[in-house]
């Protein structure tokens, strides 16, 4: 018995685009990333008062990934050696638990002035992501002084 095959050419022509089709997709997808929502608590402090500093607007926000920053004004009304603002943050959780600190804070060297200049500063820190959610921003201390 003989067999004929007609012709190859169209077959081996739709093979070979399928080929290089296949050979231009990726081996494997990845998995579609899934943003996460960064959460923020944030609390500020009013004027307050060491000595003859002042530190104004003294802003703690602190971050769901276990990021944090400090940032306030401080000035010195009458210095003659440079003032320098020390702050150390204290968290809590509503029942009043102590979760952990943040560091001490130094402000620049101050000098005093007519008007005294303002020294705005910041720090960035880190904790413990998992203590985010049991912090109480309102229950957060302040140490301080100058």
């Amino acid at each position: 018995m003989k067999l004929k095959v007609r012709s190859l050419k169209p077959a081996l022509a739709i093979a070979a685009t399928g080929a290089a089709l296949l050979a231009a997709a990726p081996a494997a997808q990845a998995a579609p990333s899934v943003a996460h929502t960064l959460e923020v608590k944030s609390a500020t402090w009013g004027q307050l008062h060491s000595g003859d500093c002042q530190q104004d607007n003294g802003t703690i926000v602190l971050r769901s990934d276990g990021t944090g920053d400090w940032s306030a004004d401080t000035l010195t009304r009458h210095t003659h050696s440079g003032d320098v603002w020390h702050t150390n943050l204290d968290f809590y959780t509503t029942a009043g638990f102590h979760l952990f600190s943040a560091g001490e804070f130094n402000s620049p060297r101050m000098n005093d002035g007519n008007p005294p200049p303002r020294y705005h500063w910041t720090a960035h820190f880190a904790f413990d992501p998992a203590e985010f959610s049991g912090v109480n921003i309102f229950k957060s201390l302040q140490r301080y002084s100058c």
